[in-house]
């Protein structure tokens, strides 16, 4: 299939019937208008209502997608809010709908999370609540919308400690004799020693605290991921080598949580400041892991294919960008199908280079930004998924204000629907006249709930690829002279998917100044021109046409009809003799 090419629709650039070509301009097939399934992706961004419930205090958000009925659950701060998406809408306000449907046991929280399981639309959200962990579960019925959301409290943990993860996924092996959820779940906390509890009753009970005996891993972490053979992964930013070198890595538990270990990314030195890393999984059980790298905090990812046995070279993202990004931070990282992976992250063209954009005095204008790969990370393509800034200034990493910027908190999340599309959570601190060009820092101040939503573009999920259907390729024309004037001749190009349906013939006596000379039925591939002048030089070219419009020029093709004689001109040879003598035409 040839590329694809998009382009503004305009009298200079496409040929409708009776209506010439720009001088010096060439055709460019147009494309079937952007949509899912192939191509860049592009993303609407909405932000919960002013209505809704922590509109504003949306710090640290989670979101999952129950693919039952494409449905995402999305928490920050104390509330839950239940998204539903209209792919046939046209702007972001209807696209996405926000509900509140937050939990009663959630009314403190230090720390917020969640995580829903795809397949049956389980969700358990919540955070720690000072000595332990107040947890709501909910499992929604498939039904239609609006139907009540009912909550069932949990407590996962049985000691205080800070910076929870909760996530589901597939068992290791056989499940446990006391299971009675499809899926296990897995809740960790960071403390003394980082550890992990889990459930196998859809988190209604869990199981006491394992820790990481080793003390492989000693920091914060990011959200846990469970692959497709049933490895959960915790992504952690301060893990040890055999050498007692600090780098970039992760705790795992091979055996549904019955115990954990840890694993150090060779070459990943620990950043001496900045945020959790992420993790993703594919259907192939590849594992990748994105973070901030050390020393110039610029957005780098890895992958396994062994549990963390090995990992590829770091690959650095956004480095196909018009410009260079100065700074990334809260990297969020999922996977489909195997090798197609996307990271979304906050980033800033801004600031020095190299300088620590989590100190007070960075001046940095943060976008949200997604890179995703379809070739298993061999190459990878970025675009900014917000037009305006979505933080200015400094991110802080204290914990609070204390640089007197708004506390953007630890983290975003990010998660995929049915068909593969992403659906980033995160936090914007800048609306309104922040976004404008007088906007200042001292106006990023909040945590406004917000989703950026996949609307075109190719997905994570090969089973939603489709080929768009496009303007015909480009003919191949030949030109010949003769007694009738020019002859014509083409083939029948690629017609795009959509059926041929006529030709458009250009004619011009300079190179490149064709315009339209005539329109042909589908069924033609020739043509005499009869309306030349002999001596004159004739410059051709062709292009099919379907429902979506005019292909591709053709080469060019030129033609020079020969000139007609002159007539003889008669002469008599004597007086008399009645005979006639030609002369010869000069």
């Amino acid at each position: 299939m040839r590329p694809m090419r998009q382009l503004a629709l305009s009298a200079a650039l496409v040929l409708t019937a009776g209506i010439g070509l720009d001088a010096g301009v060439s055709a460019l097939a147009a494309t079937a208008p952007p949509a899912f399934g192939y191509g860049t992706p592009t993303y609407v961004n909405s932000a919960a209502p002013a209505s809704f419930f922590g509109a504003t205090t949306a710090g640290e958000p989670s979101i999952g997608v129950d693919w039952k009925t494409g449905a995402a659950m999305y928490m920050g701060g104390t509330s839950t809010a239940r998204l539903t998406f209209d792919n046939s809408a046209t702007t972001a306000d209807k696209m996405v709908t926000w509900t509140d449907v937050s939990s009663p046991y959630s009314e403190i929280n230090l720390d917020p999370i969640l995580a829903t399981d795809h397949a049956t639309g389980t969700t358990i959200a919540g955070g720690d609540d000072g000595p332990c962990a107040v947890m709501s579960v909910t499992t929604n019925d498939g039904g239609p919308f609006p139907d009540p959301v009912s909550w069932t409290p949990s407590a996962p943990c049985p000691f205080t400690a800070d910076h929870p993860t909760v996530g589901m996924g597939p068992y290791a092996g056989t499940p446990p004799l006391n299971a009675t959820s499809p899926f296990i779940t897995y809740f960790c906390q960071q403390s003394t020693v980082d550890s992990c509890s889990h459930s196998v009753d859809g988190g209604l009970t869990w199981s006491p605290s394992v820790p990481d005996p080793q003390l492989t891993c000693l920091s914060l972490f990011g959200h846990v991921k469970v692959s497709a053979d049933g490895t959960a992964y915790i992504p952690s930013a301060n893990c040890f080598d055999a050498n007692g070198t600090a780098e970039v890595g992760a705790i795992t538990s091979t055996d549904n949580g019955q115990s954990l270990s840890g694993l150090a990314i060779p070459n990943a030195p620990t950043p001496a400041d900045g945020f959790d890393p992420s993790i993703a999984t594919d259907n192939s059980n590849r594992v990748y892991e994105t973070w901030s790298r050390a020393g110039d905090y610029h957005p780098v990812i890895t992958w396994s294919d062994d549990h963390g046995g090995h990992w590829a070279p770091q690959v650095e993202l956004g480095t196909d960008l018009a410009k260079p990004l100065r700074a990334a931070t809260f990297e969020s990282a999922v996977a489909g199908d195997a090798g197609r992976a996307a990271v979304a992250y906050l980033g800033t063209y801004d600031g020095a280079a190299g300088a620590d954009p989590f100190t007070a005095g960075f001046h940095g204008i943060w976008y949200l930004f997604v890179s995703t790969t379809y070739d298993g990370g061999q190459t990878w393509h970025t675009v900014q998924a917000t037009p305006d800034p979505v933080q200015r200034g400094e991110i802080d990493a204290g914990g609070t204000t204390t640089s007197g910027q708004r506390n953007l908190l630890d983290f975003m999340d990010a998660s995929l629907t049915k068909d593969g599309r992403l659906v980033v959570a995160y936090a914007d601190g800048c609306l309104d006249v922040c976004n404008g060009s007088s906007g200042t820092e001292a106006e990023s101040t909040n945590q406004y709930a917000t989703v950026a939503y996949q609307n075109t573009g190719r997905g994570m999920f090969s089973a939603y690829d489709v080929t768009p259907v496009t303007a015909p390729a480009a003919p191949t024309l030949t030109a010949s002279t003769g007694t009738a004037g020019v002859g014509l001749s083409w083939n029948v190009p690629n017609d795009g998917g959509s059926a041929i349906t006529g030709y458009q013939l250009l004619r011009g006596t300079t190179s490149g100044t064709e315009s339209l000379l005539t329109t042909l039925p589908a069924a033609a591939t020739s043509y005499v021109d009869s309306a030349v002048t002999g001596g004159t030089t004739y410059y051709y070219r062709v292009a099919a046409v379907n429902a979506i419009g005019v292909g591709d020029l053709s080469n060019e093709a030129t033609a020079t009809p020969a000139t007609t004689p002159a007539a003889p001109a008669a002469t008599v040879a004597g007086a008399g003799n009645g005979s006639v003598t030609p002369r010869r035409a000069r």
